[in-house]
């Protein structure tokens, strides 16, 4: 994206969502273009000084090109940092290696520390793939061991799974849920994406939904031509995938289509609809749906049996610490107000 799209950008942005917008810098790998995002920040600024619009910032990086002065930079205009790194060596060598093959693992552990001192609540972005999985609960426990308290996972649904892996991460998310149930009877502060919003939904199943998405509604992805679409998913080369495209920075949002893709992700299968599970599910995460069958409201059958393992898991874990009274439990998922004494805590 040039400096003259991103501006175009932030001027629709700014016209049509003024109120605390998060922009979001994504690749590729963003801080291939630094000074891109600070350019783009710093325009930003200018439409903050005019009142015309107000922003909040979030990047994520692969961790090589991370260093001091960028984050130091970061903090100065509250652009949260997050790392993409899959847990141990073996992990995340598997995939995220150099054009020649060489390891980046060791570049990208030495570089936590850095993240953490400047950033203590950055998020580690971690994807499990099928030929990862045996080392799931050892890259949790290398994760929160290093002093990352926020790990969001996502399974690679798009990769070869089979009886196999379902086996394997159900062995693997028995062993993550003792290693949780360990760290909260320790009172040790973190969060793990896969857990607490099924723990949050088994708690609170009259008035919530698991992965509610109001696709197309509440967040777009601008592609370098200015291209708009309903998730950056869905950008990919910004030219190939036109067919679901909403609009762009010159024309605006086309109200037509945004409201039949919404509209469409919303019809659920009988399959779903019968399900015990149905509100609890990634079967509500219209993006992931697209990415695995090709459809905007389908669940493919890994997605089903991974839910299916993880829901029952996650239910007992969380009885179990119930039942013990875990203080810690009980303030993260009973009390609304635990994320600002949390953070009041932290400050002293």
């Amino acid at each position: 994206m040039t400096p003259e799209t991103a501006f175009q950008s932030i001027d629709f942005i700014a016209d049509k969502y003024p109120i605390n917008t998060g922009i979001i810098f994504f690749g590729g790998e963003p801080l291939l273009k630094k000074n891109l995002i600070k350019e783009t920040i710093s325009y930003c600024e200018s439409k903050e000084k005019n009142q015309e619009a107000y922003f909040h910032y979030k990047v994520t990086t692969n961790g090589i090109l991370l260093d001091k002065s960028f984050l130091e930079y970061a903090n100065s205009v509250n652009l949260q940092v997050a790392m993409s790194i899959d847990g141990v060596g073996k992990a995340h060598d598997r995939f995220r290696v150099f054009p020649d093959g060489k390891s980046t693992f060791e570049i990208v552990a030495d570089k936590i520390d850095l993240l953490l001192k400047h950033q203590p609540y950055a998020k580690a972005l971690m994807t499990v793939n099928p030929e990862t999985v045996n080392h799931f609960s050892d890259s949790v426990e290398f994760l929160v061991g290093r002093g990352f308290k926020y790990i969001i996972v996502s399974l690679n649904y798009a990769g070869a799974w089979n009886d196999d892996h379902i086996k394997e991460i159900k062995k693997q998310y028995q062993k993550i849920a003792k290693l949780y149930e360990k760290w909260i009877l320790q009172e040790k502060k973190f969060y793990f994406s896969p857990f607490e919003m099924k723990l949050a939904s088994h708690i609170s199943q009259d008035n919530m939904e698991c992965y509610q998405c109001d696709f197309a509604q509440k967040q777009i992805a601008i592609a370098h031509d200015g291209t708009i679409y309903p998730c950056v998913q869905f950008v990919q080369d910004g030219i190939s995938n036109r067919a679901y495209s909403i609009g762009s920075i010159t024309t605006g949002i086309e109200m037509g289509m945004q409201k039949k893709l919404y509209d469409d992700s919303k019809e659920q299968t009988a399959l779903c609809s019968e399900c015990d599970y149905n509100t609890r599910c990634n079967n509500k995460c219209t993006c992931l749906n697209w990415q695995t069958t090709g459809t905007l409201n389908q669940i493919s059958p890994v997605v089903c049996e991974t839910e299916r393992v993880l829901i029952p898991i996650v239910d007992a874990m969380g009885e179990r610490l119930y039942k013990k009274g875990a203080a810690m439990f009980i303030q993260k998922h009973y009390n609304a107000v635990y994320p600002i004494i949390s953070m009041i805590e932290d400050m002293h």
